[in-house]
């Protein structure tokens, strides 16, 4: 396939209707992602990121509204038949979700569970390869006790063995695209280190591509390559891991890594991003970082702009150029 990409979204947008009008959630998104490789998606809550990284899986309610483009390996998803996709989900890409509690079944083992999505992929695969395999993708994942745990039910797990099930059923049939939304939620420091390990030979080992949503910025610093930042239902800025770490160049990526403690040994004020991100229903005209950001001109205020490359970096801001350099360090996982 030489030097196809992954997976390529184009202009991609979610619309959803409301009781007086449509509100657009997703708006223009557009990315590309090489096998084997790891990006990060970053920005605050309501930003768009999981809907988005939903309408690429084709995990939305009949109400949204999608168009645009989202092909994997060249293979158009977007209006593709439920019947295909659901072929498609599970083997070829998969998705670790951010609530464990609700992504499994509640009357089913966890064992039935992962033993599921591994045979319904593999149908000359066998019910004792497909437990012995489980078992396997539980050791890998660090659930103790997998020939006992295997039997047991969701809620006989913490929230961080629940995480650890999602994970094991994501990479059971070793997809070309994970799409992991916070996967590290609620598993301890020893146990984030394993998981986001395994995730990583993973690409390596089997050229699987990862994007990694997370509010965590110092796991996107130890696990990306490329890094996009999401406010209000667009892409900001986009830039390979290190470029976007040591000097952002988007007012709003500023403000996201100033917040930040940083080990420097000084002892200083974090600063805040002032305000709160708009809703899908109320994002102002121009840009809509515009009412919180300290640089914001008249121009900012009437005309939206959009992703310019300045450099390896990517940026939607009037004032790119104009703003003064800012260097700004985080802390890798």
């Amino acid at each position: 396939m030489g030097d196809q990409p992954l997976l390529e979204v184009n202009d991609l947008r979610v619309t959803f209707e409301i009781a007086n009008g449509y509100v657009e959630a997703v708006r223009g998104v557009n990315f590309s992602l090489k096998r084997g490789e790891i990006m990060g998606l970053v920005g605050e809550s309501g930003s768009g990121k999981s809907i988005t990284m939903r309408a690429v899986m084709g995990l939305l309610p009949p109400s949204a509204m999608v168009s645009g483009s989202v092909k994997l390996l060249g293979r158009e998803l977007i209006g593709s038949p439920a019947k295909d996709l659901r072929q498609l989900r599970g083997s070829r890409m998969s998705m670790v979700f951010q609530d464990p509690l609700t992504a499994l079944n509640p009357v089913l083992t966890v064992g039935d569970q992962l033993v599921e999505a591994i045979r319904i992929h593999n149908p000359q695969c066998t019910a004792k390869e497909g437990r012995t395999r489980a078992i396997e993708l539980f050791r890998s994942v660090a659930i103790p006790f997998p020939e006992k745990r295997i039997d047991q039910y969701p809620h006989e797990f913490s929230g961080g063995m629940r995480q650890r099930v999602v994970v094991a059923i994501a990479i059971a049939n070793k997809p070309d695209l994970i799409i992991a939304d916070e996967p590290t939620t609620a598993l301890d420091v020893t146990v984030q280190a394993q998981v986001l390990e395994l995730l990583r030979n993973l690409c390596e080992g089997s050229g699987t591509g990862l994007v990694l949503i997370t509010h965590d910025l110092g796991v996107v610093a130890g696990m990306a390559e490329h890094v996009s930042v999401m406010y209000a239902g667009s892409i900001v800025e986009r830039a390979p891991v290190d470029d976007l770490f040591d000097n952002p160049r988007h007012p709003y990526t500023r403000g996201l890594l100033g917040s930040l403690p940083q080990l420097t040994g000084e002892i200083a004020r974090l600063s805040d991003i002032g305000g709160a991100p708009p809703t899908a229903g109320t994002i102002p005209p121009g840009c809509a970082f515009n009412p919180r950001c300290s640089f914001s001109v008249e121009r900012c205020q009437l005309e939206r702009p959009e992703l310019r490359g300045f450099g390896p970096t990517d940026v939607a801001c009037h004032l790119a150029q104009a703003i003064p350099a800012a260097q700004t360090r985080v802390n890798s996982a």
